[in-house]
């Protein structure tokens, strides 16, 4: 079994919520698209809203779900860079 570094976990937490556009991914679908656990999703959470990563919408008055910010998208996009250069070094296998 493989597990994921830190980095890794961010990568696919962002993916899942690009994944959701405008939309927002809620706390049901990063648990799950993600696969964590919700002790993990708490503490990653907090670190990417923290950082700027993401921020809280609002959905159906009272449901929040998270969205990327610009900062988030920069972030994504040269990670999924790295990845596909590691990928092609033989380096990383997803």
């Amino acid at each position: 079994m493989a597990y994921r570094n830190t980095l890794q976990i961010i990568g696919d937490i962002l993916e899942v919520v690009h994944e959701h556009g405008m939309e927002g991914a809620n706390a049901s679908r990063l648990l799950t698209k993600a696969n964590l656990s919700y002790k993990t999703y708490q503490g990653f959470i907090g670190r990417l809203l923290h950082s700027g990563l993401i921020k809280v919408v609002q959905i159906y008055s009272e449901n929040k779900a998270y969205v990327l910010t610009e900062k988030g998208m920069s972030y994504l996009s040269k990670y999924e860079e790295f990845e596909s250069v590691l990928s092609t070094l033989g380096l990383f296998t997803s």
